[in-house]
């Protein structure tokens, strides 16, 4: 029988595995789990309908969809374990970062398809941001399979291997960024008096509206932000202020350092 295996239930396995089960009619394959820490996967499981896992040694080695969720230096040690065990019909997806297709290949003595993935922690609320790669034996069925998954939990799209160390970079560390936009204007709002619980909601809307109207007209945010900007008003000159201060060129130096991270991971770990 067809099933869906997560190994790893730290923030970003959780994360996919309550995502996937509050999707089940998007998802209908059942769920196991397993992680070394045994509370993390009582924690996971508990009335979800998942199965907790007690050993590697217990993952189904065939008609498998191995989900692959742990740290990147900790793919040696499954090696070691699952290595040259794993049968051509499963199907592995990795979200390790740094990690690419050919050392997941190497690492599990796996010959079959896989799937080099890149989700954000949004996926437990339906909402990530995935980018996903495939090597040469993956086939259509593999990556239908694998874009089911991950649109259960939000929003998928396929790019090249070349490209998901810059995927990590921007989408897979993103949400941190945007969390401190939203504590900075909250606290702008605090600095000029708003009450702090006012300012936190007034500022976690306008991000999501503000992300809402890009993603639903399909326009530039240049675009919308010169809507939003009138000669001589208030917009202008935060704006200003904000481009002395530099704020463009952090996000993309902010994109750049988590980028090169993501490829000193692959080299290293």
């Amino acid at each position: 029988m067809e099933k869906i295996t997560v190994v790893g239930l730290g923030n970003m396995g959780a994360a996919l595995v309550r995502g996937l089960l509050k999707s089940s009619a998007k998802n209908p394959l059942p769920i196991e789990v397993y992680d070394v820490d045994k509370h993390r996967v009582d924690q996971v499981v508990g009335t979800s309908g998942a199965r907790g896992l007690a050993s590697l040694n217990d993952i189904q080695q065939h008609k498998n969809v191995l989900i692959f969720c742990v740290k990147p230096q900790d793919l040696p040690t499954i090696g070691k374990t699952l290595g040259g065990k794993l049968e051509r019909d499963n199907l592995i997806i990795s979200i390790l970062a740094g990690k690419k297709t050919s050392t997941i290949a190497e690492e599990l003595q796996y010959e079959g398809p896989i799937i080099r993935a890149m989700p954000n922690i949004a996926a437990v609320i339906g909402e990530a941001a995935t980018a996903m790669c495939a090597n040469e034996k993956a086939e259509e069925s593999h990556k239908n399979r694998a874009e089911q998954i991950f649109k259960a939990v939000g929003e998928a799209y396929w790019t090249k291997e070349s490209l998901m160390d810059s995927v990590t970079g921007l989408s897979g560390s993103g949400p941190a960024y945007i969390y401190m936009v939203i504590e900075a204007l909250a606290d702008g709002g605090l600095k000029m008096g708003m009450p702090k619980e006012l300012a936190l909601k007034l500022a976690t809307q306008t991000v999501l509206g503000s992300a809402a109207m890009v993603k639903s007209m399909g326009l530039h945010p240049a675009i919308l932000k010169d809507q939003v900007t009138t000669p001589a008003g208030t917009t202008i000159s935060a704006l200003h202020e904000l481009e002395e201060r530099g704020l463009r060129s952090m996000f993309v130096s902010a994109v750049e350092k988590a980028t090169l991270r993501s490829q000193e991971l692959g080299r290293n770990s």
